[in-house]
């Protein structure tokens, strides 16, 4: 198509479809044809180059063209606050807007929009509620682009009060704020309130898509809810979502968890294309069940097939050779990680080493590994370390790595039991309440463990020495019963180095 004769509409409008296409070489000519015509005056015509430039990953030619107009509309600067957003310049489009404002040019819901996913970004909540306010004041607030960034903006500040009362007062909301709120509440560990909102979402006669599937998927893997996974997974069938990849990902993340491995592989291989972290998901998942030769080659078929391992596919990896013992292995893709896929080693990868050599009763060569860190160890890694002493009372190498951690991270209550179990597995029982009353004297709170299983299609939750079930009474006889039982047979549950070492006076409940 001809542009010689074309008026600065008709090349605005060429220039738009050339940003969508990101086409910059006919980008650039057009903006040679608007340099000898002298169509700078233009606003409309500068303002899509810029835009043209921006989307085409040229945000430095955007940002020059911007500085060379004669004036700026409210489009030309959400434009500009657009491209720092998407180049991850977060304080930067924040800058922009604010300058906006003190030239006098009045923000549009787009502006507001592009300027609050640059708080989200900074997860700036003060900033964001700053603009809330503005909202309020310009009438802007019941634009559903608004919403849905302001929501989004709350749910990555985990203001989740503040997002809950937003998303209520959201008289039509869309299926975006919908799947906002579902994935905050799976995000934030509350799976069971994200499918109660899906619940919701289905009686206001709004269609989920494949994301929606893939979040509560998600929810049903947090939860190993095997029976709610399953009437998802018909529901992706029947609307022809299956071979979404990221639907994929999530239905062999949630079987694997389920126990079904069977069917996570079914899914795997079903899938028309398979991405990184597909293959990253199927390695994890043999390693969890023990099958450490599967996942290997599993390991292996993805390199052959140029699928590319990132520093998650090796921590998997490196777990699956944890699990399995295999010292040589492990050693082996530990140091290919970088030398075959520039993959730099991170804390958790070293931490996996660590629990592989100390799992393998290699514990000075452990503490060895842990001391020739080219970077400081972090809580991971002293946190696996101390993990084995806990479990074997080695109350002398335990030592420093409690040091560490206490100084790493003081109030994580974790390190406290971890030291405590030490003490306990040695039957050192004095020092163990030290440990204790130091704990209490820091302030520390810990979370009671939780555990759950599925029965029937219901949940049933159990909270460390709580016994607020309804079917405690029963529990707690069958698991007496067990231990009858156990005894009998000359099965013994495992109490650290001896069964001299036993704390007197444990309970079922205690136990479960």
């Amino acid at each position: 198509m001809s542009l010689a004769n074309s008026d600065e509409y008709a090349i605005s409008d060429t220039l738009n479809v050339s940003a969508r296409l990101k086409l910059f070489d006919n980008g650039r000519q057009i903006h040679a044809l608007c340099v000898k015509r002298g169509f700078y005056r233009f606003v409309v015509l500068t303002t899509a180059l810029m835009d043209l430039y921006i989307k085409c990953e040229r945000l430095a030619n955007g940002q020059k063209l911007f500085k060379e107009m004669p004036e700026r509309d409210v489009v030309s600067w959400t434009s500009l606050i657009v491209g720092h957003v998407q180049h991850r310049q977060y304080a930067k489009s924040l800058t922009l807007f604010s300058r906006m404002m003190q030239e006098g040019v009045k923000p549009n819901c787009h502006s507001f929009s592009a300027t609050l996913s640059g708080c989200s970004g900074l997860q700036a909540l003060r900033q964001g509620q700053q603009m809330h306010a503005q909202l309020v004041a310009a009438g802007m607030l019941a634009n559903s682009v608004v919403e849905n960034s302001l929501l989004h903006l709350y749910v990555k500040c985990f203001a989740m009060d503040a997002a809950t009362k937003l998303f209520n007062r959201i008289p039509d909301r869309s299926l975006v704020a919908w799947n906002e709120m579902i994935s905050a509440h799976v995000e934030c560990g509350l799976p069971e309130e994200g499918l109660k909102l899906m619940h919701r979402m289905n009686s206001s006669n709004v269609k989920p898509d494949d994301f929606t599937y893939a979040i509560c998927i998600r929810a049903c893997s947090r939860l190993t809810s095997i029976n709610q996974g399953q009437q998802f997974h018909g529901s992706i069938i029947r609307n022809g979502l299956e071979s979404d990849l990221v639907i994929s990902n999530a239905l062999v993340d949630m079987y694997s968890k389920c126990g079904c491995l069977a069917s996570a592989k079914l899914i795997f291989d079903l899938a028309p294309v398979k991405d990184t972290i597909l293959w990253t998901a199927m390695v994890a998942a043999y390693g969890k069940f023990g099958q450490v030769k599967e996942a290997i080659t599993m390991f292996e078929q993805m390199q052959e097939l140029n699928a590319q391992p990132d520093e998650i596919t090796y921590i998997a990896l490196l777990s699956a050779c944890c699990h399995g013992g295999l010292v040589r292995e492990g050693w082996h893709y530990f140091r290919s990680m970088y030398q075959k896929h520039s993959v730099s080693p991170q804390q958790e990868h070293y931490a996996c080493m660590v629990d592989l050599l100390c799992r393998s009763k290699r514990v000075l060569e452990a503490y060895d590994f842990i001391k020739s860190m080219p970077t400081k160890p972090g809580a991971t890694v002293w946190g696996a370390f101390l993990g084995y002493c806990s479990l074997h009372g080695d109350i002398e190498l335990s030592r420093p790595a409690v040091i560490e951690l206490f100084k790493l991270d003081p109030q994580n209550h974790s390190n406290y039991i971890a030291m405590s179990n030490v003490y306990a597995a040695a039957g050192a029982w004095n020092e163990m309440l030290e440990i204790r009353g130091r704990m209490k004297n820091d302030n520390v709170k810990k979370e009671p463990g939780c555990s759950w299983i599925e029965v029937k299609g219901s949940v049933h939750a159990f909270l460390a020495a709580k016994t607020s079930h309804p079917q405690i009474g029963e529990i707690l006889l069958t698991l007496s019963s067990l231990n009858i039982y156990m005894k009998g047979n000359r099965y013994e549950a495992y109490r650290g180095k001896s069964s001299k070492n036993s704390r007197p006076g444990c309970s079922e409940s205690d136990t479960m």
